[in-house]
């Protein structure tokens, strides 16, 4: 039963990575500077995120999971996540402006600021709403005639 899916994804995989290619060629100028930095994104990201962002990453999680308690721990790993693939999507726009012909409404403004706030709405639902949770739970732990739990 495996075998069928498998073959499925794999065939699915390989026409949308062929489509890919296609709308890339079209777009190739075979400059030596469009070419090094076609490169760059095409080896050298990949590359990096495999050795060095994966571990990273990682290691990272398994010192979070080892030293937050268990409310927050969830919560800072999904944060510290959604943070870093922002910011690799966000990398070649806040690094390289206007890399290819205005789009309007689209690279017309200035994303670091938006990036910025963003991130802090991000964090401060986050860690507002695990805050909430935890005093809820903790509450509940009390019991309702527990001094300062709120009960008659």
């Amino acid at each position: 039963m495996m075998l069928p899916i498998r073959v499925l994804f794999g065939t699915v995989g390989a026409g949308v990575l062929g489509y890919g290619a296609w709308l890339l060629w079209a777009q190739v100028s075979w400059e030596p500077g469009f070419v090094l930095s076609l490169g760059g994104w095409l080896v050298a990201g990949p590359v990096l995120h495999d050795w060095v962002l994966t571990p990273v990453t990682t290691l990272g999680g398994v010192l979070l999971a080892r030293t937050l308690p268990r409310p927050w721990r969830t919560t800072v790993i999904a944060g510290l996540v959604t943070t870093g693939v922002l910011l690799l999507v966000g990398i070649p726009l806040l690094t390289r402006p206007m890399p290819a012909a205005p789009n309007p409404g689209l690279d017309d403004r200035d994303y670091l600021p938006g990036l910025l706030l963003y991130l802090a709405v991000l964090w401060v639902l986050l860690l507002g709403a695990t805050a909430g949770y935890a005093t809820l739970v903790a509450a509940r732990r009390r019991g309702p005639n527990a001094p300062g739990a709120g009960g008659r």
